[in-house]
């Protein structure tokens, strides 16, 4: 009996797979590009999901509110595989061969080179690496900031006394607490944010509303950070392991965030220094902003979908049109 999670699904000319996997501790940022992803070609592919996990396939099955999408069950179980696949996973998978059984042509997105595979097309929207790719003429390599998928960018207000506070997962709270505690004895109003659906803090419109109108923000180096620094938010970045470090070192070199550093190495006394220059140096602020932004201008979805449009055309599918 097939157990998949079936939405209505129009008659398209074509199909794309997306295999993801994530849970409530990691891999957040990847199952929420891809469902940006998805949402953005729903219109012109029937899109299936292949979730890796039943905690990925349950995140989709609560997101994927509007019947766009067809997800799979987590165990995998398939019998075929769409001519064009995108994958999104932490590290190297086996899926790879899969995928290469079925002849479909695969797109990989990546994040500071890691999960590298045998794929058709690489994308890697990070700001740094820690292992270089290596040359392979048979694959297209698109890398850096400008290819991170990140939510719309939204208009900046007027700035309020409010600061965001998000750390990406429910494991974490302890730690957004104790920050926040801090914030609010500096006369602001912390906004907290967590990882998965059912621990969210704040819906995705408030979200963005807190972005609007933060005076800055407080977040992890993760895929958060570059939603933060697309929509000219200030931000501190706060490291939860040496890989998001690599991210919140190379965004402060290039004076796009502030980096305190590993989050068991920041002190109170160290990230509310950090506060007050957020608070009192206007000029830095400013700078902050306009330079994260050259950075990351938040259109990286639409280069990303352009990539999905020519790769699909390569397919055979007639539904897109070449670029």
């Amino acid at each position: 009996m097939d157990n998949s999670h079936k939405y209505r699904i129009s008659n398209y000319g074509s199909r794309i797979g997306i295999i993801v996997d994530a849970g409530p501790t990691l891999g957040y940022g990847h199952v929420v590009r891809c469902l940006r992803l998805a949402n953005a070609l729903a219109r012109h592919a029937a899109i299936i999901f292949y979730p890796q996990s039943e905690s990925c396939r349950e995140f989709l099955v609560s997101a994927a509110t509007d019947a766009k999408f067809e997800i799979r069950n987590s165990k995998f179980e398939i019998n075929s595989l769409p001519p064009l696949v995108i994958t999104d996973l932490r590290e190297a998978h086996g899926i790879t061969a899969t995928i290469r059984r079925h002849r479909s042509r695969h797109i990989s997105i990546h994040d500071l080179g890691l999960a590298q595979c045998r794929s058709d097309v690489a994308i890697d929207g990070s700001i740094t690496s820690l292992f270089p790719y290596s040359a392979d003429k048979n694959r297209a390599l698109y890398a850096g900031p400008r290819y991170m998928i990140t939510r719309e960018p939204v208009r900046r207000a007027k700035p309020t006394r409010t600061v965001l506070v998000t750390f990406g997962s429910e494991s974490r709270s302890a730690y957004a607490q104790k920050v926040s505690v801090e914030m609010d004895r500096m006369g602001l109003k912390p906004i907290t944010t967590r990882g998965f659906v059912g621990s969210a803090a704040v819906s995705d419109e408030e979200f963005a509303h807190a972005m609007s109108t933060c005076r800055f923000a407080i977040s992890c180096a993760g895929s958060t950070l570059y939603d933060l620094v697309a929509s000219a938010v200030p931000t501190i970045a706060i490291a939860f392991d040496r890989i998001q470090l690599k991210t919140a070192d190379a965004f402060h070199e290039r004076g796009a965030v502030l980096s305190a550093g590993l989050m068991e190495r920041v002190s109170i006394p160290v990230l509310l220094g950090y506060c007050r220059e957020m608070l009192e140096n206007g000029p830095l602020v400013q700078r902050i902003a306009e330079i994260g932004q050259t950075l990351v201008d938040g259109n990286g979805l639409s280069r990303v979908v352009e990539i999905v449009r020519r790769e699909s055309w390569l397919t055979g599918n007639k539904t897109f049109t070449a670029c």
